[in-house]
């Protein structure tokens, strides 16, 4: 008898240990949010480059895909795992930085590939190397791909 009350307060403690510390863990950078509504839909990118983007999946169309690991709405960007089959990077982890346009009219937003071949979700978020006050030249150097809308996929 003695046996079994010690085993329930020693899986009672773990189970108090475990719940204290999952209360106590810090937010992630980024989190499960759902993408803004300007985001999602069928586009084409100024250099004629065509994307399908919805809650879960980003498409860089014909080939590659990115599965949506998280958002962060507050900085604008997203988490994403490279799908198995891309053909760069395969499975590894992507960060794309996202801004919506101002008086660019065709455009609506844009976006960088901020990081691309990160091993981690970590190292893939805490890569920053956009300026986005600089659309051309604030992604890792070069120009944000600046987004229209699009009825077409290729």
């Amino acid at each position: 008898m003695a046996s079994i009350k010690t085993t329930n307060l020693i899986l009672a403690t773990f189970a108090a240990v475990v719940l204290v510390n999952l209360s106590c863990a810090t937010r992630s950078k980024y989190g499960h949010e759902s993408l803004p509504a300007f985001l999602i839909g069928e586009f084409e990118d100024d250099y004629g480059v065509h994307y399908q983007i919805d809650q879960q999946v980003f498409r860089l169309l014909p080939n590659d895909k990115f599965h949506i690991k998280g958002v962060n709405k507050a900085e604008g960007f997203l988490i994403l795992q490279n799908d198995s089959l891309n053909t760069y990077a395969p499975s590894l982890f992507t960060r794309i930085d996202y801004q919506k346009l101002k008086n660019m009219d065709p455009y609506e937003w844009a976006f960088c590939f901020s990081s691309f071949e990160e091993v981690s979700v970590e190292d893939a978020t805490n890569k920053v190397n956009t300026q986005k006050t600089d659309l051309m030249t604030g992604c890792n150097g070069f120009p944000f791909s600046r987004m229209k809308k699009s009825g077409k996929s290729k």
